[in-house]
Parts: C-alpha cells; sequence; structure tokens
C-alpha cells in the first residue's frame, strides 16, 4: 500500500462502551435451570449479565461489540426448550436470531433472514419488534408502510429457523408502538399505534387538513396471522384512539386484549368487549401523567400485577379484577408505587427483583419489600367511568404526594456515564504516589461529575500501626497442607534483622511459640509436606514440623546452616522444594522427602558465572501429575536472568540465559491454561511477562510495562470469585495482574500505597485479600468497592468510578490548576424546572448559602418542580483535590448558561477572569431569546488558596453567546454567524473587533490554533479555519472543510491540524492545504481572497475519517500511562470513552492494514455459505468496512476494536492470518497488546 509521509494514520480503541442501553431483557439465556440472566443492548453492544437473588448483586458475564447498530431484541424461545434465544433486528438488513455459545462466551447467530437493503430508511422494518408471547411468531415493523411477520419453526435436529415473511403493508400508514397480545391458543395477534396520514395531506393548502399533533387522533390496528390460511387479516379498534397515547400493555391471555397509555388515564380495549376507562394518579404540582415504561409480572395461577413508570420516575402499581367465570372485568384499579429514576425499560425476575435501565443515571436493582396491597395510598378505579368522563374527572381525588422508597429497597446498582456532555483528562499527583495519576473527568448523567481512574478499588479493613520493628517483607503461610485459610502473619525488617509472627483468626495477635527465628531477617516463608513450615532466613533455613499429639501440637525443629561468612541472599519455595541463592552466588536445592515430610539437600551445587543473585523463584502452581516445578529462574546483576533446570536426569543444569535492560528485583512463575509465563520485576520499574517453553526452558513472547519510579516487587494473590491465581506487583503504587477474555492485563490497585504485601487468605477477614505494609503501617485490604460483604471483584470493571452531585445538568467546565490544586469551575442550566435556590449572582463575594432552606436530597431524589418555560442556571467551584463544592452562584431572571472561558486579559495582567454567556428566555424550535449577556467574574484567592468568584459586570450582545474562548489577550466570543473581540472595561466589556462570516450560520465551537489563526465550529457547516488582520482590525476565513458536517466538538492536533466530531456519529482530521498555509504568511493575498463556492478560497485536505456511532462530545490529547504515547481520547454522548492512538511507522500500518483486511475477509456477512472451519461468526451480518463507512468512506483508521477480535479465533484460524502476514500468532498477539498500552490500558 502506497503510505504518504505526511499523512496521519490513526488505532482506534474503545476503552469503555457506551452506557445507554435501549433495552433490557430478562431471559434464559445461559439455558440454566430456574436463572435469569439480564441483557443489556445500547446501539452498538451487548451485555450479558447475571444476577444473584441470594446476594442481590449483578455481575457482568460478556460484553460483546456487534459492530453494527442495534434497533431493537427480544427473546424467543422453542417449545420444551430451557434456553433462551435471542432476536435482532438491525442496520443489516437481517432479522437475527443468535444463541449463547459458552466456550466463546459471545452471542453466536443461528439464523439471519435478509429483509431488505443495508442501512435506515423509515420503510425498512426493524424499528420495531414484537414477539409473540407463546413464542409462534415474530414480527418487526417499518416506521412507515411495511410490517413483516416471520413463523418460528424448528427442524428434526431441534435447530431454530424463520418461514418465509408474510407481509402487511399499507401505504400512507406510518407506525409509532406495536406490541404482541396473549391469545393463549387462538391465532397470534399483534396491536400497533398508528397515524393514517393520506387524510391529512391538503390538495388545496387549506389548513383545515393538517395533522397536529396535540389533537389529532390515532388508529389503533390489530393484525392477526391466520395460521390455517398463512395470511395477515387487518382488524381496526371500536374506535380512534387519543393523539397523547405512548405505550401499548398487553394483558394476560386469560383475560386478553391491552391497555392504552394516554396522558393521565387509561384505555382497556379488546375486539370482543367495551372499552374502559380508568384515570391515572398525578403528581402532586404536577398537571399531568404521562406513561413510558411498564412491566407485566405474572404470579400464581392466574394473578399478576403491572408497574408502569410515569415521565417522572413515578411508579403505579395496576390490577384486574377479572370474573373468569362470565370472562369479563369487574374493575381495573391503580394505585401509587413508588417512585425511582426515569427508566427506558423495566424487568422483574421470577426471584422479585426489579431492574430499572435508567434512562440518564445509574441502573438501579431493587427488592421488593412489599407489593403495597394494604398501604394508605389512594386507589382509582375504572368502574363506571365513560369516555365523556376522563377529561372531567376531579383532579384532587387524583393527587399524591412523592415518598421515599417503601415498597423497593435497592441492592444493587450499575455505574453509568451517559449521557456525556464534556470531559476533560487530569494529571495529577498525590501523597500516595511520587508517579502522576491521570483521571478523565466527565459532566455526565443526573447532573454529576464524574471521575474516572483507571484501576481497581479498594477496601481496607485493617491499618494499625506496625509493633515494635519496622518492616521490611511481610509473608502469610498455612500450617497444613489441607487448610484453606492462613494461620500465621509474619513481619520481618532487614533493617533490625528481626522477625515477629502472628496467628491470624478473629484478630491478629502475636505468637511467642510459633519456633521462628526471631533474631533474623525472614527471606522466605513456605507450607511444605504435611503438616510443616519452613523459615529461610540470612544465616539458614528452618524446618519446623507440626506432630499432632491427642491435643496437643508440638513442634520439632531442624536447622540447616550456611557455611562461615556466607548468608542466603534470595529463596524460591513451593509445598515441595527449596532453593536458595547465597551471597557467594552459589545455588543449592532442597526436596521433601515423601517418606518422613523432611527437607533434604540435593548433593550438588551450581555457581552463578557473574554478578550477585538478585532475585530466585519457582512455580508455585503444581498440578497433580508433577508435584515439582521443572526449573527455576535466578536474576543476577549482570542484567540477565537464566533458566536453570530442576529435573532429575540435568539437576542444575542451566537451560538459558535471557538479558533484560535492568537488573531483575523480583520472580515470579504461574501457570495459566496450559501456558507458563515468567513474571519479572525490574529495578527500573519495568515489569515483564514472559512465556517459558515447558521442555527446553526457553522464553519467548515477552511483554513490558512500565509501573513506576521505583523497583518492582512481585508476589503472588488470589483473585476473589473467579478461579484464578494473579500477580501482584509493587512498585510506586500496587498493580494487580490478571488474564481475561484471552488477553494479560495489569492495573492499578486505587487507594493504597505499599511498600511490600502479599495476598492472605482467611474467612474471619472475608476471604481472600491482601496484607502490605505502608509507611511503617500494618494494612489488610481486600479487591472490591466495599460495598458490603458480597461486593464484587469485577474483572470488566477497569475504571473507578467516584462522583460528584450538582444542582442542575452540567453543560461545560474548565480547569484552573494552581501549585495548591486543581478547581473546577462547571455551568450548569436545565430547562422546565422552577429552581428552589434564590438568586445569588450579586452576592457572590459572600459564603455559599445552598444548604439554607434546601433538602438537595428530596431534589436529588424527585426531581425539581416542574414549569413550563422556566429555566435554572448557576455556575459551581468544585475543589477537585478535596471533591467538594466551594461556592455556588445562582443565577435569575429564567437565564441559562451556555458557555464559559477563563481569561487574563492584557490589560490586567495579574487578574484572571472567568466570562460566562448566558441567554435570558431561551426557547427552541425556533431558537429564540429575549437577551444575551457576557458575566464577567474574577477568580480571587481566598485563605488557603481557594478560589472565589466576584461578579464584576454584565455585557448585553445581540445573539447567544455559543463559544467563548481567550485570544491574545483578549476575549473572543462567537454569536450567530459573527466573531467579536472584546477587552476588559470598567463597566463591562468593551468591543474591540467585529467580523461577519456570511457563509457560517451559528458558530458552536472555537479553537485558537496559534498565532493569529483560530478555528471555528458550525452547527451547520463544519469547520473553517480563520486569521485575525491586526491591520484591518477584521477577522478573514481563508479555509473551509471540504464537506458539510454539524460540528458537536472540536480540537487542536497541531498549528495547522485540527480533529472533530458532528452530530451523526463521524470523526475526522483535516489539515490546511498547500495553498492555504501559503496565505497564512501573505497577509495581502489573504485580505483580497476571492470567495470559492459559496465559502473561503481554499479547502482543508481531508487526512481521516472514522465512524464512531456514538456522538463525540469532547476531544482532547494525552496519554494515561507514565511515559507513554500522546493519542486523542474522545467522549460520547451515550458514554463511550474511546482512543485514537497515532500509528508511527510504516510497517506497523502496513501490517494492522493487511490484518483488518485478512479479518473482514474472515468475519464474512455470507450466512448461507457460512463454515466454521474458515469463517468466523457475524452477529448481525453487517460488513464492517460499511459500518466504519456510514457517511463517508473510513480513511486512514484502523478499527482497534476489530483487531482485538482476533484473540477470539482458535489457534488454526490464528496460525492461517498469521501465515498470510510472515508472522506468528504470538507476534501478533503480542503488537495487539502494546499497541493497546502505548497510551492507555
Amino acid at each position: 500500500m502506497l503510505i504518504e509521509d505526511d499523512s496521519i494514520y490513526l488505532y482506534h480503541l474503545t476503552l469503555r462502551s457506551p452506557s445507554l442501553s435501549q433495552y433490557s431483557l430478562l431471559g434464559q439465556f445461559l439455558g440454566t435451570k430456574k436463572s435469569q440472566e439480564l441483557l443489556l443492548a445500547n446501539s452498538t453492544f451487548i451485555e450479558l449479565w447475571k444476577p444473584n437473588s441470594d446476594t442481590g448483586k449483578v455481575q457482568k458475564i460478556l460484553v460483546q461489540n456487534t459492530l453494527g447498530i442495534i434497533q431493537s431484541v427480544g427473546a424467543l424461545r422453542l417449545p420444551g426448550s430451557q434456553k433462551d434465544f435471542l432476536v435482532i433486528t438491525s442496520d443489516s438488513g437481517n432479522i437475527v436470531i443468535a444463541e449463547y455459545d459458552e466456550l466463546s462466551n459471545n452471542f453466536i447467530p443461528r439464523v439471519q433472514e435478509p429483509h431488505s437493503k443495508n442501512g435506515f430508511r423509515r420503510i425498512t422494518p426493524g424499528e420495531y419488534l414484537s414477539i409473540d408471547p407463546h413464542n409462534r411468531a415474530v414480527m418487526i415493523s417499518a416506521i412507515e408502510k411495511n410490517k413483516l411477520v416471520y413463523k418460528v419453526s424448528s427442524n428434526a435436529e431441534g435447530q431454530i429457523g424463520l418461514s418465509s415473511p408474510l407481509e402487511a403493508s399499507t401505504r400512507e400508514l406510518l407506525t409509532l408502538q406495536t406490541c404482541a397480545l396473549d391469545t393463549a391458543f387462538d391465532n397470534p395477534m399483534f396491536a400497533a399505534i398508528e397515524i393514517d396520514y393520506s387524510e391529512y395531506e391538503s390538495q388545496d393548502g387549506s389548513s383545515s387538513n393538517r395533522y397536529d399533533p396535540q389533537n389529532s387522533p390515532l388508529i389503533l390496528n390489530y393484525y392477526e396471522l391466520d395460521q390455517g390460511l398463512n395470511h395477515i387479516v387487518k382488524k381496526k379498534a371500536n374506535g380512534l384512539i387519543p393523539a397523547s397515547s405512548t405505550c401499548l400493555i398487553p394483558l394476560p391471555g386469560h383475560i386478553g386484549g391491552l391497555l392504552v397509555s394516554c396522558k393521565s388515564f387509561l384505555i382497556y380495549d379488546h375486539l370482543q368487549r367495551e372499552r374502559l376507562y380508568l384515570p391515572l394518579p398525578i403528581r402532586e404540582g404536577s398537571s399531568e401523567t404521562i406513561i413510558t415504561s411498564h412491566v407485566t409480572h405474572k404470579l400464581k395461577k392466574n394473578n399478576f400485577f403491572i408497574l408502569c413508570q410515569s415521565s417522572l420516575g413515578d411508579l403505579f402499581k395496576i390490577t384486574v379484577d377479572y370474573n373468569e367465570a362470565e370472562e369479563k372485568i369487574e374493575c381495573i384499579s391503580v394505585k401509587y408505587f413508588d417512585t425511582i429514576p426515569f427508566s427506558n425499560s423495566l424487568n422483574i425476575s421470577k426471584s422479585g427483583f426489579l431492574f430499572a435501565n435508567s434512562s440518564n443515571n445509574n441502573k438501579h436493582y431493587y427488592q421488593f419489600e412489599d407489593l403495597a396491597e394494604d398501604d394508605d395510598e389512594t386507589t382509582l378505579k375504572s368502574s363506571g367511568i365513560k369516555d365523556s368522563d376522563i377529561a372531567n374527572y376531579p383532579l384532587d381525588s387524583r393527587l399524591f404526594n412523592v415518598k421515599a422508597l417503601e415498597n423497593l429497597a435497592l441492592v444493587d446498582f450499575i455505574e453509568t456515564l451517559h449521557p456525556v456532555i464534556d470531559a476533560t483528562l487530569l494529571e495529577t499527583k498525590n501523597n500516595l504516589t511520587p508517579d502522576p495519576s491521570y483521571q478523565i473527568l466527565t459532566l455526565s448523567s443526573h447532573s454529576y461529575l464524574k471521575k474516572l481512574t483507571y484501576g481497581f478499588p479498594t477496601s481496607t479493613i485493617v491499618s494499625e500501626p506496625c509493633p515494635k520493628l519496622v518492616p521490611t517483607s511481610v509473608f502469610t503461610t498455612k500450617i497444613n497442607f489441607e487448610s484453606t485459610d492462613d494461620q500465621y502473619l509474619i513481619l520481618s525488617s532487614s533493617l533490625s534483622s528481626e522477625t515477629l509472627v502472628f496467628s491470624i483468626g478473629e484478630d491478629i495477635d502475636l505468637v511467642d511459640d510459633s519456633e521462628f527465628v526471631t533474631s533474623q531477617n525472614t527471606i522466605a516463608v513456605q507450607q511444605i509436606g504435611k503438616s510443616s513450615i519452613v523459615q529461610v532466613h540470612a544465616d539458614g533455613i528452618r524446618h519446623i514440623k507440626h506432630i499432632q499429639d491427642g491435643d496437643i501440637i508440638k513442634k520439632k525443629t531442624t536447622d540447616w546452616v550456611t557455611p562461615g561468612g556466607i548468608s542466603i541472599l534470595k529463596a524460591g519455595t513451593n509445598n515441595e522444594q527449596v532453593i536458595i541463592g547465597l551471597s557467594n552466588r552459589e545455588i543449592r536445592y532442597f526436596e521433601v522427602d515423601p517418606v518422613d515430610d523432611q527437607l533434604k539437600e540435593y548433593g550438588d551445587t551450581l555457581e552463578i558465572s557473574s554478578g550477585n543473585i538478585t532475585s530466585l523463584a519457582i512455580s508455585p502452581i503444581l498440578d497433580s501429575g508433577n508435584r515439582k516445578s521443572p526449573y527455576a529462574i535466578v536474576g543476577s546483576s549482570d542484567e540477565t536472568v537464566q533458566v536453570i533446570s530442576l529435573l532429575d536426569h540435568n539437576m542444575l543444569e542451566v537451560l538459558t540465559i535471557q538479558a533484560l535492560s535492568a537488573n531483575s528485583s523480583s520472580i515470579q512463575i504461574l501457570t495459566h491454561e496450559r501456558n507458563t509465563y515468567v513474571h519479572i520485576g525490574m529495578e527500573n520499574g519495568l515489569y515483564v511477562k514472559t512465556l517459558i517453553d515447558d521442555i527446553t526452558g526457553k522464553l519467548s513472547d515477552s511483554r513490558i510495562k512500565y509501573l513506576g519510579s521505583m523497583p518492582v516487587q512481585l508476589s503472588t494473590i488470589g483473585l476473589p470469585q473467579i478461579d484464578q491465581t494473579g500477580v501482584l506487583a509493587i512498585s510506586s503504587r500496587p498493580w494487580i495482574g490478571y488474564h481475561n477474555k484471552g488477553a494479560y492485563n495489569i492495573a492499578p490497585l486505587m487507594d493504597t500505597s505499599m511498600n511490600t504485601a502479599v495476598s492472605i487468605h482467611s474467612e474471619a477477614l472475608g476471604g481472600d485479600g491482601i496484607v502490605g505494609i505502608s509507611d511503617g503501617r500494618l494494612t489488610i485490604l481486600t479487591l472490591n468497592d466495599g460495598a458490603g460483604e458480597e461486593a464484587v471483584f469485577d474483572l470488566d470493571n477497569d475504571f473507578t468510578v467516584s462522583s460528584l452531585p450538582l444542582r442542575y445538568t452540567p453543560k461545560r467546565m474548565i480547569t484552573d490548576k494552581s501549585t495548591s490544586g486543581t478547581l473546577i469551575h462547571v455551568i450548569e442550566a436545565e430547562y422546565g424546572i422552577k429552581s428552589p435556590f434564590p438568586k445569588t449572582i450579586l452576592q457572590s463575594n459572600k459564603e455559599d448559602t445552598e444548604q439554607d432552606g434546601v433538602d438537595q436530597d428530596y431534589y436529588q431524589a424527585f426531581g425539581y418542580e416542574k414549569s413550563e418555560g422556566s429555566w435554572a442556571s448557576c455556575v459551581q467551584t468544585i475543589d477537585y483535590d478535596n471533591n467538594s463544592i466551594i461556592q455556588s452562584i445562582e443565577f435569575g431572571n429564567n437565564q441559562a448558561a451556555t458557555s464559559l472561558c477563563q481569561v487574563s486579559f492584557e490589560s490586567h495582567p495579574n487578574k484572571e477572569y472567568l466570562i460566562i454567556g448566558v441567554t435570558e428566555d431561551q426557547r427552541y424550535l425556533p431558537n429564540l431569546t429575549s437577551k444575551n449577556y457576557l458575566f464577567t467574574f474574577e477568580i480571587k484567592k481566598k485563605k488557603h488558596d481557594q478560589a472565589n468568584l466576584e461578579f464584576v459586570h454584565e455585557t448585553s450582545i445581540e445573539g447567544p453567546p455559543t463559544a467563548i474562548i481567550p485570544f491574545k489577550g483578549k476575549l473572543l466570543v462567537g454569536v450567530k454567524n459573527y466573531l467579536r473581540l472584546y477587552d476588559l472595561g470598567q463597566r463591562q466589556l468593551l468591543r474591540k473587533a467585529s467580523s461577519t462570516i456570511t457563509h457560517l450560520t451559528t458558530i458552536v465551537k472555537l479553537i485558537h490554533q496559534g498565532g493569529d489563526v483560530v478555528v471555528s465550529g458550525d452547527a451547520r457547516h463544519s469547520t473553517t479555519f480563520i486569521k485575525y488582520d491586526s491591520i484591518t482590525n477584521q477577522f478573514i476565513p481563508f479555509c473551509d472543510d471540504i464537506m458539510q458536517r454539524q460540528i458537536t466538538a472540536l480540537a487542536t492536533l497541531d498549528s495547522h491540524t485540527i480533529i472533530g466530531g458532528d452530530k451523526f456519529g463521524n470523526c475526522f482530521v483535516s489539515r490546511l492545504s498547500n495553498s492555504a498555509l501559503q496565505q497564512i504568511t501573505d497577509d495581502i493575498n489573504l485580505r483580497y481572497q476571492e470567495s470559492h463556492l459559496n465559502g473561503s478560497s481554499s479547502r482543508s485536505r481531508n487526512l481521516c475519517e472514522f465512524y464512531l456511532q456514538d456522538i463525540p462530545t469532547s476531544f482532547f490529547k494525552g496519554s494515561m500511562t507514565v511515559g507513554g504515547l500522546d493519542s486523542i481520547f474522545y467522549t460520547g454522548l451515550q458514554g463511550t470513552i474511546g482512543m485514537l492512538m497515532p500509528v508511527i511507522t510504516k510497517s506497523e500500518i502496513e501490517m494492522l492494514s493487511k490484518l483488518e483486511t485478512l479479518l473482514r475477509e474472515f468475519f464474512s456477512v455470507n450466512f448461507d455459505d457460512f463454515d466454521k472451519d474458515k469463517n468466523g461468526y457475524n452477529l448481525l451480518g453487517k460488513d464492517h468496512l460499511t459500518f466504519r463507512s456510514y457517511y463517508n468512506p473510513v480513511k486512514n483508521v484502523i478499527d482497534g476494536d476489530f483487531i482485538e477480535k482476533f484473540y477470539e479465533l482458535n489457534i488454526s484460524q490464528k496460525i492461517k492470518i498469521s501465515t498470510a502476514l510472515d508472522r506468528t500468532p504470538k507476534e501478533i498477539e503480542k503488537k495487539i497488546s502494546d499497541l493497546r498500552i502505548r497510551s492507555a490500558f
């Protein structure tokens, strides 16, 4: 391939998948009896979670990137089976039936039935998916005209299938909602809310035929699948339904029919029965109740209830009094149940838990405490209510007051980020570690500032000062081989040559009869044989054998002493073997005699050729066939490691020597899935994982990561709740290494700092944990967030998220870093609510009074009072280091903050100012405002160097200030399609320049490229490079983008290059053309340039194009690792966090591009001729190249998410692909791993 010298190639990785789930399902996808799994689906990813009915926790099973856009999902089960299939409609034009495969831990397609062309059109079926409750048929519907119904079948082998589709197409018909009715043994039937727009198409232009969304009635149609005639029969309901109809709620089969939710009431409709009307309760302070989601839960016999949720989050319980003898509904009742966050969908499990798939908050998992059978809430009934009575139903009898949870109890939640409005990357330092840490700050869900740090949370159980000595090492051990719990905790000091032994139980107590040598520094402690302990100390080895004599345990000690003047430096141990390294460079080897459980020395010794011994290890993981490690690894001070045989035929023979970049400080050997890995910690802070050949001892496939500025100390650790042993690495901060889904990861541990640490297992302490020394304190911690005894250690949740609640929906933030700490200024604005806080902008120099008379916990739970056309807005200053809000300034007069920046004016160089763009009485559709301002605040330093915003003045402007930035000691403001330059005045900002960019409409983004050049991002017309001409005092556009885009995010890469994103999910990189570069330096030509195609005189070069799917809201440069390669990070509106990393060398570009091409061929979209030995499963049947080129052809961006599917292939498939690249599978896997850890993790 031809690679230009000045081209840019990027490698895309999704670091955190979108958290917004449009759909949630409960089903038996694993096929386990009496077990339900929770499936969440967003636009691109599928997640499967397993609820634990005993603990109430949910644990993630899989995250699968479909590399397509999901429209809808549902669950389907064959008769007689206990396993559910997943039905998916997507932009691929296929209806897919997928099955969970335990071996690959993925959903794999069993049926891919094409029904239309690739992509989205309003006549393409798939927007709505309805599945017959008895799994006989599936209906997919388009927004307009088309509906397809498939019969579900199975062949003799029990494989699921779909019949040819039956069409139900009606011209000029729009579909708003569909559902499947429970018809028991009758023909399958579906219902739909629809609009026949033919009657609204005006022939003469008169307004009487225009559709009114507030008043024009809707149609309720039924579609019956006549199984005898194999035909779809369309039936109309008994009358129209109101324009406010939102949801269809089918009732169980013994009752039949459905409920139609309308504004503040429900309609029961059935083809053979009269309609019933049921008024809905209305919240106090609100004027209406609009149902947005529902769930039906069946109880014993024919009992059931329905939970409905309103747009305010209120839950209502609906019950039906049905007379089975007369087959008649006596009454439908509804009552207020509880209030939870507004959700996209609700699910109730058989074990009595409610999952709320929250729309803009964390997803919540509740347990039912009560069904509200006997509470005091007012019950509304349908008895005697007619259509004409609904509008005049007394309001007083419908009102209710919200309350704290009474019938539900929150037991778990899933952390989410959506919607991410703005984000930035911060580098901070703390007292725990000398190396900096990196956090991503997001303004996200439900008015939160969220901080994301890569690493696992820890919970400290014990932290006490170490008694009597300053320990330099810590050990744990059990006494008997059959024991599961550690019984001794040993602290040792090389400074004072002392050792202390403690017993582990409910308390940790000092032991004085352990028979340990306490006057020496302990190097290693190991349980060996059946009931013995070995202590390796500087002067020798003590073997302590525990002999059971009735109720008394006797201890027999045997000592091996080093030769005179020689000491032990390092040791490696397991249950059967001990190997030591002496100060005279000798290696001595011991084994346990199986007859008497004694430790016996092997006769020969090995002398290391050069350098002192710095590290030593043998494998602690022993399989049932071979209870001895076949080799030992020795590190020496000549920057090498040596593999030494421990087999009888070549005992203590050097098999392999491997050079390192520094001396090794610690070594561990672990086995995972039949492979043995050597983990090496080095003195320069590097950590190496390398594969060792079990036969030859050859080391290969090395992976390197920088962990910190201090030498790396390694130990093994049992990972809780998963069957795996990991690596604990201690440098300037602790890290944990583990295998997950075919890849090896190493992540830091948060909120702790240790000098040395080891694993500890004790049921009295809660199971597996870590015990270590931190600044002279003994600390015991566990790997979880401390949220109760059942806290889960989740390998897939490697981001630690902390949240700080804000007042309103955040809009923008800016960081203010000083020597004393970091401050964050956040502007917030929310529409349609009434603020309970008093206006404080004129008293901004006073202390924050936000707590005076305002119950923030109440508003956090139930939201603010609704008020049509009203705005609530404020600016808050946050002390990032202390995670606290130090100042809040409330705006009044129906004002809303839209933009902000921090600027130091050239006329006032010693002061910092915060400028906030504000609108008043803003309305949408059309976008109108009554007044617009620029508020100026001075950032003053108070005691303890905390910042305080002091209001200076306000400046009126003609339009909404959508973009403001500092520019050459002044303030640059983008308003509509003109740029204004302001300086600071005494009473207001002083206008210094004003320029109109005629071909733009609304400037939403501004970035300073350096010098006199800025770039504007327009809501319709993409990006424009603009230069400020100081002679004419004008801003002159000179270079436009090559196409029209709707800009949502923009950032600078260098002085001539930018990266941007648009509202359709695309990202792009543009660079000034050569002709445009000449214009920058030639002011004369720039002033007299001619317009080209209704734009600037030149066009930028498009270097990269890529479809992200999520709408980019921010771009920022940096690295998440110490010393890592600077990359571009982005956030998406749905909660996505991703990275675009530059690929530096041409050889890498060629290899990755070819690998991507080979994988596209392997994951073929041709499902009819699928051969699992030659092809990989493509879940949706969507071509990868088509997906990433949704709006524009993908250019110079390699999809790392797709590349990492190489891990999922079996060994024969890997060999086939790697052979085409002239590489081995291990080399490709190493390259993929190295690319990920260059900038992130």
